[in-house]
């Protein structure tokens, strides 16, 4: 794999002169992790950032008794562990949900980029920026507002997100989408069921197709269909 031509796609690193990207790839370590595999566990030494060149990776809290819930899934050309420039130890675990590779770099040469480029500084600003508001959500998602309206927030943003009109091919199982939800597998497949007997969506493994949006919104904003 040719790090310096991956790290030119990924926009953190389009105004970046070429020899700084040339000489920040020099630094890239690659990883192949094998579907859920971990990259590593929560509160373990994790003293790099790392990039998702393909695969994806979820990044999951577990309580005591075995309960995960999911916070973040990075998909190719995201960055992820972006504490690391301030911790020495990831707050949370990181599994792979497919196949992944990855490329890690070493905390201190990204600071010390970010300090000699400010479009990467800036970049990274908003990238922690945009990780601040999808936490706030997630908080206030699963502390105020139910499964079947929890599901329906996470299928709009999606159609949004990846500009459907009504089909979604989820990157991942129904059981991660339930972790995402913060809802267990039986309680994801019933309020799926009553979705369907309703006319909002079908449902079939990782394919949902969404038959009536409106419906659908409306259950987004809380409100009954």
């Amino acid at each position: 794999m040719d790090t310096f031509e991956v790290l030119r796609h990924v926009p953190l690193f389009a105004g970046l002169p070429e020899e700084q990207v040339r000489n920040l790839a020099g630094y890239g370590r690659e990883k192949s992790v094998r579907t859920g595999r971990m990259l590593f566990e929560d509160m373990q030494r994790s003293e790099g950032i790392h990039l998702v060149v393909w695969g994806r990776v979820k990044i999951f809290k577990s309580s005591p008794e075995g309960r995960e819930q999911t916070i973040f899934v990075f998909g190719p050309g995201e960055l992820f562990c972006l504490t690391a420039f301030s911790e020495d130890l990831a707050p949370a675990s990181a599994m792979a949900l497919e196949d992944t590779r990855i490329l890690f770099f070493p905390a201190e040469v990204m600071a010390d980029m970010a300090r000699k480029e400010p479009s990467m500084l800036f970049g990274l600003l908003l990238a922690l920026s945009r990780r601040l508001k999808e936490s706030l959500t997630l908080i206030e998602t699963l502390s105020l507002k139910e499964i079947p309206q929890r599901l329906a927030m996470f299928l709009s943003r999606t159609l949004v997100k990846d500009g459907r009109e009504e089909l979604i091919e989820l990157p991942f199982s129904q059981r991660e989408l339930a972790k995402i939800i913060g809802a267990t597998p039986e309680t994801l497949s019933r309020v799926l069921r009553k979705f369907s007997d309703d006319g909002v969506l079908t449902s079939d493994g990782r394919t949902i197709r969404v038959l009536n949006r409106p419906a659908l919104e409306t259950l987004a904003s809380g409100e009954q269909a």
